[in-house]
């Protein structure tokens, strides 16, 4: 593979053997130029073509902010130096994110207490180091009427943007009574600051007005801070407040392929929705002010808390699901702490028009959907909250399988596999007609289920064929209707489905090697389709952009392998 005039040897006429012989430093080296050991994954070449490309050496030559491999690179995009006897922000987002996962398992199961505790004493220190890390990394703006970034007028116009496009960037509060706090003559009634900085950033991130965007990096260095000081407020609302800020700055990391701040986010969202008890609202098996929060003024504020859990409850899912990590909600577990027991939620403007006894109860709310048993989820919400749940319990599912398995395992695993696809059977069964984005993300959700359960046996099983070519084809199909143009925002999770979907159909393709040409037809032209929407939304979603990146990526290695195979 590697000519004479490339090899070691070659490059050594001349030197001395003192300087030949010394090892690369990694002193001012960044972190993933130390992870690949100095080796960039650019490439050298003409592709595509017969010939094979050969990796570049490459040291890190300590640039700043971000050094000349990492710029070539298409993985590496978080250049990151670490600090003198310190840590880098990722590093310390990373420890954040396991301390909050623990601390969410000591809220679903209280038995673990006393390991949570020995890992928050462990990590206190290096927490005063993030907040110090993070106060000084962002330029912080006050937002005040001294001194705010924008005029009032201009606020409110960012303020509609963000609402406008409510239910793609997961904001579940009641939209009149947040525009009714929005005027309050009391200050302590208006929203939370770091909600309103949240808000505001996302406003700023959609506008079309000139100019609006410069201030998006401001907006989004206020957010972060007053959303790590918002419980400590004082105000009314400062629970369900600081899950909506978290919400709105989750989805915007993950927008902006920042899935380590997406996930740190949400992970708060998680232990403040669980720490608060939301998933036991109207719970049969307890009292009836269940959660630590004030008893909900009226339908309205309670069912802004219904709605918040399962606001929540979609995030955590459905990215828990692409890092193929457990989701932090336990489904199935018979623990009274842990099951959720609310009930599935309504549009939120319906509210106000639904009454329900103080003695309703609900339980076994997912278990009883998994189940396939008969339930009043029929709103928006519901319906993707239950598509989230299909999504991750197939990509679980299917992590479990390891070939060579035990009867007894073999016999388990199935079970669960045929039980779930009989649950996204009856889902598929009856889909209602997709209006708004959210019922595009929420049927692709879906039947990204079904192709994760039957894509790892389509050689194997027919059967597993052909569903996977029926789910392809319903993707397609929700993918016309994708309007790019007049659609400021859609569920990042959207460019995940397709590019996982391209990436099987490049594999089913790659695999029709003694197949007549005709056979690819189908495929080829749903790959085609993906990736033509995916082009036109890559400039606004940088999510989108670096998933065609590895797409493309993995089409031109097919492509090389093909045209390799025919020199043979």
């Amino acid at each position: 593979m590697a000519s004479s005039s490339s090899s070691p040897s070659g490059s050594r006429k001349g030197t001395s053997s003192s300087t030949t012989n010394k090892p690369p430093s990694f002193r001012g080296a960044c972190l993933n130029c130390r992870r690949r050991k100095i080796v960039s994954p650019s490439f050298i070449g003409e592709p595509p073509g017969p010939k094979l490309t050969i990796p570049v050496m490459q040291k890190c030559d300590g640039k700043k902010p971000i050094c000349t491999p990492c710029t070539s690179s298409v993985s590496y995009g978080d250049c990151e130096y670490p600090e003198r006897g310190g840590l880098t922000r990722t590093q310390a987002l990373e420890e954040q994110i396991a301390m909050l996962e623990s601390r969410i398992q000591q809220l679903e199961d209280p038995g673990i207490l006393k390991a949570a505790l020995l890992l928050l004493s462990r990590m206190r220190s290096n927490f005063k180091w993030i907040q110090l890390k993070v106060s000084l990394s962002f330029q912080i703006f006050r937002a005040d009427k001294t001194q705010g970034l924008t005029d009032s007028s201009m606020d409110y116009t960012l303020i509609q943007t963000a609402l406008q496009n409510s239910n793609e960037i997961g904001f579940f509060l009641n939209i009149s009574r947040f525009y009714g706090a929005l005027s309050a003559p009391e200050p302590s009634v208006r929203p939370l600051d770091a909600l309103m900085n949240a808000i505001l950033l996302w406003g700023s991130h959609l506008s079309d007005i000139t100019g609006t965007n410069a201030y998006e990096p401001n907006f989004l260095a206020l957010a972060v801070r007053d959303a790590a000081q918002g419980l400590a407020s004082g105000h009314p609302q400062a629970v369900m407040h600081s899950i909506q800020a978290e919400v709105l700055l989750s989805h915007y990391f993950y927008r902006q392929s920042r899935f380590l701040e997406g996930k740190y986010h949400a992970s708060i969202a998680v232990s403040l929705v669980l720490s608060s008890h939301l998933h036991k609202i109207q719970s049969v098996d307890e009292p009836l002010d269940v959660t630590s929060l004030p008893p909900p003024t009226d339908a309205v504020d309670e069912g802004e808390r219904i709605n918040g859990f399962w606001t929540v409850f979609i995030l955590s899912n459905c990215w828990a699901a692409v890092e193929g990590s457990p989701s932090p909600f336990q489904f199935t577990s018979s623990s009274p702490e842990a099951r959720i027991d609310l009930p599935w939620p309504l549009e939120i403007e319906s509210y106000a028009q639904v009454f329900r006894r103080r003695e309703f109860r609900t339980s076994r709310t997912v278990q009883n959907f998994l189940e396939n048993q008969h339930d009043s989820g029929t709103s928006a919400l519901a319906l993707h909250a239950k598509a989230s749940v299909l999504f991750e319990q197939a990509s679980r599912i299917v992590y479990t399988y390891r070939p060579g398995m035990s009867q007894q395992q073999a016999s388990q695993f199935f079970a669960s596999y045929n039980a779930l696809q009989t649950v996204i059977e009856n889902v598929l069964a009856n889909p209602p007609s997709p209006v708004t984005a959210g019922d595009i993300v929420t049927q692709s959700l879906v039947h990204a289920a079904m192709i994760s359960l039957h894509a790892p046996f389509v050689a194997q099983n027919p059967g597993s064929r052909g569903r996977l070519a029926a789910s392809m084809r319903a993707l397609e199909v929700l993918v016309f209707m994708v309007d790019v143009p007049n659609l400021p925002v859609i569920d990042s999770i959207i460019g995940i489905i397709w590019a996982r979907s391209c990436h099987i159909l490049i594999k089913e393709i790659s695999s029709m090697r003694g197949a007549p040409p005709s056979a690819r037809d189908e495929p080829l032209r749903i790959l085609g389709s993906m990736l033509a929407v995916m082009e036109r939304m890559s400039a606004r979603y940088p999510v989108v952009n670096n998933q065609l990146i590895k797409v493309r990526d993995a089409r031109l290695y097919w492509y090389w392998e093909t045209r390799r195979n025919l020199h043979e």
